[in-house]
């Protein structure tokens, strides 16, 4: 009923929605940077590592998460480092033998790290935020 000569309209579901578009696409842009960082930053032998180091935008309805990661098993070792090398001492001590796959023996104390993830995120920060106030301000307008 209007009052006064105004009707309340309810926009919210709209407005939610918009959002929330908006918020998808800014994580996706976000994240392509992230990652284009990261690729820049990681170590390159044969480049299969850096190759598999990707993004992904999750939502639940209310919430949007991304990560950028690689399921590269050997990214976490050069991401933290191993043995007497390892970040914050969790590696291993005393060094070990291994096996490479053509049988030859090696000893190693280990590697030290070569991180890639975190310092993209940290060179990419101020570029994200304001790629995501970028995005919502020609959304829904502002200063």
């Amino acid at each position: 009923m209007a009052k006064d000569g105004f009707q309340f309209e309810d926009n919210s579901k709209q407005v939610k929605q918009e959002f929330h578009n908006v918020s998808e696409e800014g994580m996706l842009a976000a994240l392509l940077l992230v990652e284009g960082q990261a690729k820049a930053l990681a170590r390159v032998r044969t480049g299969e590592m850096r190759d598999k180091i990707d993004h992904k935008v999750t939502s639940n309805g209310s919430e949007i998460m991304g990560r950028v990661g690689s399921p590269n098993e050997h990214a976490i070792y050069n991401e933290f480092g191993t043995g007497e090398f390892a970040e914050n001492g969790a590696g291993r001590k005393g060094g070990w033998v291994y096996q490479d796959p053509s049988g030859e023996w090696f000893f190693t104390w280990g590697m030290e790290p070569r991180p890639f993830l975190r310092p993209a995120f940290r060179a990419t920060k101020k570029q994200v935020q304001e790629l995501l106030a970028t995005h919502y301000k020609s959304t829904f307008g502002g200063k």
